[in-house]
Order: C-alpha cells, then sequence, then structure tokens
C-alpha cells in the first residue's frame, strides 16, 4: 500500500509538472488531484523539489523500460530497431515532458546539480543497455567498441533530436538525411565485426 501510494503521488506530480514546471505546480494542487492531504504528501517527501526529482527518475525509468522493449523485439531487424529507437526519442518530449525539458536545462548555463547527476545518470544507464544490444550481436568479445558505439549512439540519438528541433524552426529540411546517415554507420559498424 505505501509504495502504490507513492507511486499515485509520483504520477500525479509528474502530469502537473510536465505540464505546469516545476515553479508553477504547488504541492496543494498535487494533493488536490489525489485528494489527499498535502500532509500525506510529505510523509513520502519531504520537499516539492524531492516530488520533483522523484517523478523525473520515474520518467527516466519508463523512457529506458521503453527504449528495452524497442530493442528486445526479435520479430525486428537490428536496423529497424536502431531507426525505431531514433524515431522514439525523436518523440520524447511529447511522451516525458519532465525528461526532455531537464536535458534542455542542461544546454543552459544555470543547470542546476541534481540535473546535471540525473543526465549523467540516464546516459549512464541508455549506455549499459545499447552495451548490451551489442554485445548480443557481437561475433567476437570486443567489449571496448562496444562501449565506444554505445556512447556514440546516445549521444548522437540525443544530439539528433535537439538537431531536428533546430532544423525544423529554420525551416531545414535536412535532419531527416542525418537519420539515415547514422543508420548507414549502424551498417558500417556490425560489417567490421
Amino acid at each position: 500500500m505505501e509504495k502504490e501510494r507513492k507511486l499515485q503521488i509520483i504520477k500525479a506530480a509528474d502530469k502537473r509538472f510536465a505540464k505546469h514546471g516545476l515553479n508553477k505546480t504547488t504541492l496543494d494542487e498535487i494533493a488536490r488531484d489525489l485528494r489527499i492531504g498535502k500532509a500525506t504528501i510529505y510523509h513520502y517527501f519531504d520537499s516539492k523539489d524531492e516530488l520533483f526529482y522523484a517523478s523525473l527518475d520515474w520518467e527516466a525509468k519508463q523512457l529506458l523500460e521503453d527504449i528495452r522493449i524497442i530493442f528486445k523485439s526479435e520479430n525486428t531487424d537490428l536496423k529497424s530497431r536502431f531507426a525505431e529507437y531514433l524515431n522514439y526519442k525523436e518523440a520524447i518530449g511529447q511522451k516525458y515532458r519532465l525528461v526532455y525539458e531537464t536535458l534542455l536545462n542542461l544546454l543552459k548555463e544555470n543547470c542546476l546539480e541534481p540535473e546535471a547527476k540525473f543526465a549523467k545518470d540516464l546516459f549512464d544507464n541508455e549506455e549499459e543497455l545499447l552495451n548490451s544490444v551489442f554485445a548480443s550481436i557481437s561475433l567476437e568479445k570486443k567489449d571496448y567498441l562496444n562501449a565506444t558505439l554505445s556512447s556514440f549512439w546516445v549521444g548522437q540519438s540525443w544530439g539528433l533530436l535537439f538537431t531536428n528541433k533546430i532544423n525544423l524552426i529554420a525551416g531545414n529540411e535536412k535532419y531527416n538525411s542525418s537519420k539515415e546517415t547514422l543508420l548507414g554507420l549502424l551498417d558500417n559498424s556490425i560489417s567490421r565485426k
């Protein structure tokens, strides 16, 4: 019951934070959404900030699970899975608004330390997931190459997301070729193994 209540609070907070942001969301609103007292929220979380970062972590876990599911699809060839991965990441801002906004904050000079730590943990966990994907297709044990490929793909996939946003604003339609270039590099990486 305790874990369920805590998760309910996190999910309700996630909706509020995603819609209104940290500064414009109050614990009173979250409590009202759940029809509980604000004291119940304080039973689980010491502050609004702690609840915000719990919501952010929850979103990240959901995002990583979605990615894990994409790569577990054995009915799809590897290149198609990576194409789906890139397409999925392009839509992150719609499904996981807190993650998206937090990563945008990294580009600002006033990025907070918890945000930087969150991003590092997210990238590390995503690299670990992709490392297992590359390890599963490797004909030989080449851990250093798998780790390099994983790091490259995580960086490029997030970079592609933000590059695409910039290109759309600028009216530049070349962003699809960036995705095709990445997928072409995948072919080259696999064929060299």
